[in-house]
């Protein structure tokens, strides 16, 4: 079990950062540009060593089944992955059909 954490140190991490920053975020946003740039900055990093982590894992288990389901495997986790990271961003628009067209436009390509 403790290997497995280790293994899987960074969605931890990023799982951890979602939990503090969610609370904070008012907080975070009204304490100057530079405190919100930063803490947007290091959300970023975590999305993207989550995003890897994801891939990781999505590789790993492309392998066991095969070719033409891992292959379909891979697609759908870097297109999921996508998806999510285009919610995210875009929830606070307040056009939206903008974010429905981003994120149909992600999941075609």
């Amino acid at each position: 079990m403790l290997t497995i954490l280790k293994q899987e140190s960074f969605l931890l991490l990023a799982l951890i950062a979602a939990f503090v920053a969610y609370p904070l975020e008012h907080w975070l946003l009204h304490s100057g540009q530079i405190v919100a740039l930063t803490a947007g900055l290091v959300l970023i990093a975590f999305i993207v060593a989550a995003s890897m982590r994801v891939a990781h894992q999505a590789e790993l288990l492309a392998e066991k089944v095969g070719d033409p389901y891992g292959t379909m495997i891979l697609t759908l986790a870097a297109v999921l992955v996508e998806v999510v990271i285009l919610a995210i961003m875009m929830s606070n628009e307040a056009s939206p059909t903008l974010v429905r067209d981003t994120i149909y436009s992600a999941v075609i390509f």
